[in-house]
């Protein structure tokens, strides 16, 4: 998948990020980028909202793992199962998400997980500099299922 069919999917099943102004700047296995304006995400301070850039992290780590997976089929699901985001400056303009790319081995074990269990997990993060420092930082956990697996109510904490 590449940024464009990346963003066309985002804009056609998550409406919401067109309106937020949502921009998939870069999407390789090497460099996910995503930008967000502030108009459109600002709160009551003039700063960029939380939950907007909660939103943003989401589909950062979101369009690494469809790039993972695109070549499965059928196509397995993705479900953001958790994620924590922690904010330490105020964001006051335009600003992009940056995924942290993990370690080649995690992803080789995510990959031979996916496709000999069914199901798989992957621990991302992400972070958003602003003014020469980072203004928030995002960890989550995205678990992705094949259709054959199991629900994830019971995919368990241990692998």
């Amino acid at each position: 998948m590449n940024k464009d069919a990346a963003q066309e999917y985002i804009e056609a099943n998550i409406p919401i990020t067109k309106i937020m102004g949502v921009k998939i700047q870069k999407l390789t296995r090497n460099e996910v980028v995503v930008a967000m304006e502030h108009a459109p995400n600002v709160n009551h301070q003039g700063s960029a909202f939380g939950g907007s850039i909660d939103s943003l992290f989401y589909v950062t780590c979101w369009a690494y793992v469809q790039l993972l997976i695109e070549d499965f089929d059928p196509h397995p699901r993705i479900v953001g199962r958790r994620g924590k985001a922690t904010f330490s400056k105020p964001i006051k303009n335009d600003f992009a998400a940056k995924l942290i790319i993990p370690d080649q081995n995690v992803v080789t074990g995510f990959l031979e997980d996916l496709n000999t269990k069914g199901k798989a997990r992957l621990f991302a993060q992400a972070l958003i500099e602003y003014e020469g420092e980072i203004a928030a930082e995002f960890e989550g956990e995205f678990v992705v299922l094949r259709d054959e697996s199991p629900p994830i109510d019971s995919f368990s904490t241990k692998g």
